[in-house]
């Protein structure tokens, strides 16, 4: 069994803030040029959007237009937890699970990102969990970190 990516960051904005930051400003946090299907193409992603409630679409829009499926949320408590079935450009069979929770601490909100299941992936599980061990820097701790602090 392959360990979790767990990543921890703490933001200055109270919880409610950095929790409609992840969920309702997605796609103005979320590095389409770089971490999007579309980007994976050679062009950025114009958007990706998750819908904020149980069952919600994330999905992606392409610079065509080309609707592209990443996931769905699995739970949805505002200021307090996410959880998001996760399968960027694979089967829902091959799909991972990414919780992100939200503590209010002295300093603001402590977002702790959690990424596993990643057996679910076969043959390419251990592969995709160091792509993803190492993607969760720049996307989380850089750029969802950089907008709450913007948003303060």
């Amino acid at each position: 069994m392959l360990e979790p990516v767990v990543k921890t960051i703490t933001v200055s904005c109270t919880a409610e803030t950095a929790f409609r930051i992840f969920t309702q400003d997605f796609s103005l946090w979320w590095p389409k040029d770089k971490h999007s299907v579309s980007a994976m193409g050679g062009n950025p992603a114009k958007a990706v959007t998750l819908v904020p409630e149980v069952g919600g679409a994330i999905t992606e829009t392409g610079p065509d237009g080309t609707i592209h499926n990443w996931g769905s949320v699995r739970a949805y408590e505002p200021s307090t937890k996410l959880s998001l079935l996760w399968h960027i450009g694979k089967p829902v069979e091959q799909a991972t699970l990414v919780d992100v929770d939200f503590e209010t601490v002295d300093q603001g909100t402590k977002v702790t990102l959690k990424h596993y299941d990643w057996e679910a992936l076969g043959d390419d599980a251990a592969a995709m969990r160091d792509g993803y061990n190492n993607g969760w820097v720049n996307v989380f701790e850089v750029c969802f970190a950089g907008a709450c602090e913007v948003k303060t």
